[in-house]
Order: C-alpha cells, then structure tokens, then sequence
C-alpha cells in the first residue's frame, strides 16, 4: 500500500480456506495462507492467483473468498481505513474522510451508504445472510477506493 500501513482487520464469515483437495501437501498450503494473507497489493494477489492456477487448476470457491477477503482488506486500506467492523445489520468503516463532491459520488453508486464526516465513518447495510453479505462488503471496498481515487 501506498504508506506501508498494513491492511485492515476484516472478518466476515465466509468460507475462506485452501482445501486439502487443491493444494494437497500441508506445507504448500500454509505457505499459500502466508503469501495471500501478506500481500499488500491487490497485484500480487493477482499474480498469486495466476500461479495457483498453472501449478494447481482453477481456483475452487474458498481459495477465490480467500482472495476476495484480501483485496478488500487491501483496498479498504488504501481508502485510508484503519478498521472495518459490524455493528448490527451495519458495516463501519473509520477513518474515512470524503470531501462533500465523493461523499455526493459514494452515494451515488452505493445508494445504502452513509457517510458521516464528524466521525470520519462511512457505514452502510449489509445483508444479514452471510453468502449475501460478503460479496456486498468486497464491493463497498471497491467503491470506496474508487471514490477516494478520483479528482475531487
């Protein structure tokens, strides 16, 4: 990430593993753990993934939640958060600071999000069903960075 910050904390109950059946040895697959959980740019994930499928096949639906979990985590971070929380049917992120042109541009494409610029938070609802709320939660990270991307 641009200032080195680690990406933020994100939990989301997902089904977000590499099974025994894809990557069948132990150590390769801590070793896959490891390097998604420590990339810092959403192009080594990219990367990573490319690998996966030339050494091991296409990439089954926990390794790709996996990826997904990172990027977010990633793009929230670049955004400028620092932690990502539940509350409720609701999703916070903080610090967030939106001048009034992206908080306007926030809106806009995530119809459901709040932005509150006394406590730098952006929150918005989330589907209380977990197969629902995670991908909401990855597209509120890509649309949050991509807000905070543009010109004002």
């Amino acid at each position: 990430m641009a200032d080195g910050a680690e990406p933020v904390r994100l939990d989301v109950n997902v089904d977000a593993y590499v099974p025994a059946d894809y990557v069948p040895y132990e150590q390769a697959k801590i070793e896959v753990h490891r390097r998604i959980a420590s990339a810092a740019e959403v192009a080594d994930l990219e990367a990573l993934r490319t690998e996966l499928e030339d050494r091991f096949g296409e990439v089954p639906a926990p390794v790709e939640n996996l990826l997904s979990l990172q990027r977010a985590r990633i793009r929230f971070g670049e955004a400028g958060a620092r932690t990502v929380s539940f509350r409720g049917d609701r999703l916070a992120v903080v610090p967030i600071q939106l001048d009034s042109a992206r908080a306007r541009r926030l809106r806009e494409r995530l119809p459901e999000a709040v932005y509150e610029s006394g406590r730098s938070q952006v929150s918005l609802r989330v589907p209380s069903e977990d197969s629902e709320r995670f991908p909401t939660v990855v597209r509120a990270a890509d649309v949050l960075l991509a807000v905070m991307r543009e010109a004002a």
